[in-house]
């Protein structure tokens, strides 16, 4: 359920110009406290503590309104690029580069990493991904 809400909320400010920065600065917006309203009271008719519901789904709504600003700031410029040796990034993180490699290689995408992600939020490592 959580997901999918998500998800549905990644499309909708992916489809507007800076929809992630403006929602992030609307603290009273009453489509994201109906969403929030929705999403907790679902959890806690389901056996979740009201606590951990609205901890669980700030966490979530969150990470989806981050991850669309990542995104909508889209890839770094020339500039930023400008001297930047990937070389040497990756001897230094080979972990990180690793990490980023298999599970792009496999042919994931953009939204199966957001979804993999929420699924880590929502259900634990435990998850998978």
């Amino acid at each position: 359920m959580l997901i999918g809400l998500a998800q549905r909320l990644r499309r909708a400010l992916l489809a507007h110009p800076d929809g992630a920065r403006i929602i992030s600065a609307s603290q009273l917006s009453l489509k994201m406290a109906a969403i929030s309203e929705l999403a907790m009271s679902t959890l806690v008719g389901r056996g979740i503590p009201l606590r951990q519901a609205r901890l669980v789904v700030l966490t979530v709504l969150r990470f989806a309104v981050g991850y669309v600003l990542e995104e909508q700031n889209g890839p770094p410029d020339a500039d930023a690029l400008d001297g930047f040796d990937l070389a040497a990034y990756a001897a230094a993180y080979p972990t990180v580069m690793a990490g980023i490699t298999e599970y792009f290689q496999s042919g994931h995408t953009a939204d199966d990493l957001f979804r993999d992600c929420l699924e880590q939020i929502v259900h634990g490592p435990a998850a998978g991904g």
